[in-house]
């Protein structure tokens, strides 16, 4: 397929001199970029297909990057990073030293906020307008903001401040799947196709205008208008929140309509003043596969164009031992219920949520709610498990501290993607989790290595009274080790070695990293399972070395590294100790071998470390 005209556009700002024929032929264009480039590099595939159109009304409306557009989570953006100028670069997309997959400012003046977490939009898009207010700029600000985004709180609290602020603030709600106003019957239609024809605009600027000028008459009828379009609204739409909230409400309008959503975008933008504009869409719009099977085409990694078919993973993955785990306990005990934000199928509770559909719980995107809500559960007795993202945990610090572990509660949080990721970078490395968790009391912090130590240290975590857990774990296939020294995975700690003077200590994944370079090295090994409780038997063990070396992946600061050797201070040891950790920087996306050898957590780096002490 020829793509002359993604190839000869430079800048958004030539939209606005094509005609409604070629910006048709650039929508295919862009979908056809967009499967070749995605099936090659992996990445976000549905939602970017249903996009297409919303995006080019978007950049032929608005001026970027004066006029700013933030993305919601930001997966959908790689329309947007095609249309700014980088579609010569989008075979790079997710690569080392490529274009990331979310929005990045470095990347391009057009990349507003680096986002990569849900619900964010509409807080930083009314601060820039604020901004853009105080400075005497009168450029609009939009934030595009999904449906499944809206399911979380922080959305609400953006929205409910931005109402009454007067505001040049345009949110799109990007609607694929769920109904926002309940509209009754063919009359609330016949209303919203008028209100979206820009001769009902001219016709309501004109007659606005008209009757605000005429002596004596002229505003108390405008007035008495106004009242009675609230009026018929509320009796055709049924609360709609929006409005309630300050907001001009517009839609819901075709997202596929290049032409009618220019025009309702160019009204928005006239207002000057908070306005949601609501567009329905299709996921995975132009591609079949992905129309429909929308879920399993939303993040994909290499596929066949043709035949919709990746290649095949017969490598079981940590998230699929964790499936597995939970749902034997959930057999055995009934009090076990699962939690997810939005997140089921990635966090391997399908098969949970099908067996024991009264005791799975879905809350949406909204990861605070869901650790209070796994809170209530535990207090009338109930074992709640919280399967979650390392990198969207974070964003539940204070719901851990205040309405779990204070009120001594026992939750088990499955931490998935524990550790670095790799393509995803940024925003969805797994590093924070630790240091979050490290100085919350009544937490106990499990770190499996293997598939079979995950469904130990989950069935531990289950079984222990009253302290909650978090077993932690990383994204990918379980690490098969032909000789695996370690067999006690039900132990707080295990052992490898022959006695020497030198020990590495390490947990999780990286021991696969450890055990080459030690025994090259002619070090022993030591490997936490419970990662941030020490006993005496292990400290005691530690005293006799001269050297140490601690490898985790993980952060140097506020790491498992410093808490152990504070411990070993307090005892009085003089030997050596090191730390081999990630410092304290954001991680950017390439594979995850290459990451691990630019933080030094790989086996040669690690080996070159004990060999410096």
């Amino acid at each position: 397929m020829s793509l002359s005209l993604l190839e000869n556009l430079t800048s958004p700002g030539q939209l606005s001199d094509m005609s409604d024929t070629e910006l048709k032929e650039l929508a295919d264009e862009l979908r056809h970029a967009l499967l070749m480039g995605v099936s090659s590099t992996g990445g976000h595939l549905a939602s970017n297909l249903g996009v297409v159109e919303l995006t080019i009304a978007l950049h032929r409306v608005f001026n970027s990057p004066v006029d700013q557009i933030v993305f919601d989570v930001g997966h959908q953006c790689y329309v947007h990073k095609m249309l700014t100028g980088r579609f010569d670069r989008f075979s790079t997309l997710r690569q080392e030293e490529g274009l990331s997959g979310f929005p990045n400012p470095e990347e391009s003046e057009h990349d507003i906020f680096k986002t990569g977490h849900s619900s964010t939009s509409i807080s930083s898009a009314l601060g820039l307008a604020y901004a853009k207010r105080l400075s005497g700029d009168d450029s609009s600000v939009v934030a595009v903001i999904g449906d499944g985004s809206m399911t979380g709180g922080m959305a609400y609290e953006g929205l409910n401040n931005a109402g009454n602020s007067g505001c040049n603030l345009v949110v799109v709600l990007n609607d694929n799947n769920m109904s926002i106003s309940k509209n009754v019957g063919a009359i609330s239609k016949a209303i919203t196709r008028m209100r979206n024809r820009s001769s009902y605009f001219r016709f309501k600027d004109g007659f606005e205008n008209f009757l605000m000028h005429l002596p004596l008459v002229g505003k108390p009828m405008y007035s008495g208008l106004v009242r009675l379009k609230s009026a018929v609204k509320t009796l055709f739409y049924s609360s709609n929140i929006f409005e309630s909230m300050g907001f001009k409400y517009i839609g819901p309008v075709d997202g596929h309509n290049i032409e009618l959503l220019s025009r309702v975008l160019e009204r928005a933008k006239s207002l000057k003043c908070p306005v949601l504009v609501h567009v329905k869409t299709k996921k995975g719009k132009g591609y079949q596969f992905a129309e429909n099977k929308p879920r399993e085409f939303h993040g994909v990694g290499e596929f066949d164009v043709g035949t919709g078919n990746s290649n095949p993973n017969t490598q079981l993955s940590f998230t699929d031992v964790f499936g597995r785990a939970i749902l034997r306990l959930a057999e055995k005990d009934k009090r076990i219920c699962a939690i997810t934000a939005a997140m089921g199928e990635s966090c391997g509770l399908s098969q949970f949520k099908a067996q024991f559909p009264e005791r799975f719980f879905d809350v949406g995107i909204a990861e605070q709610h869901a650790v209070t809500f796994a809170g209530g559960l535990a207090k009338n007795g109930y074992l709640p498990v919280f399967a979650v993202y390392s990198s969207f945990f974070q964003r539940s610090f204070d719901q851990v501290i205040h309405d779990v572990s204070l009120q001594n509660l026992k939750v088990v949080f499955a931490v998935d993607r524990a550790g670095i990721v790799g393509d995803d970078g940024e925003t969805h490395q797994g590093m924070f989790d630790i240091p979050m968790l490290l100085p919350i009391p009544n937490v106990l912090i499990f770190s499996p290595s293997t598939g079979t130590e995950l469904e130990k240290m989950l069935t531990r975590a289950v079984e222990l009274e009253k302290l909650s857990c978090a077993v932690r774990y990383p994204r990918g296939g379980c690490i098969s080790y032909t000789e695996f020294p370690f067999k006690n995975p039900s132990s707080d700690w295990d052992f490898s070695g022959d006695g020497a003077n030198t020990a590495v200590i390490s947990y999780g994944r990286l021991i696969h990293d450890v055990l080459p370079a030690a025994a090259d090295f002619g070090a022993d090994v030591i490997k936490l399972n419970l990662i941030n409780r020490f006993e005496s038997s292990l400290l005691d063990r530690l005293m006799g070395y001269e050297k140490l070396l601690f490898a985790e992946e993980c952060y140097r600061i506020g790491g498992i590294g410093e808490l152990l050797a504070s411990a070993l201070i307090s005892r009085g040891y003089k030997g050596v100790y090191k730390i081999a950790a990630a410092d304290n920087e954001f991680i950017k996306h390439s594979p995850l071998p290459s990451v691990k050898a630019r933080l030094g957590l790989d086996s040669a780096s690690i080996k070159r470390e004990l060999m410096r002490l």
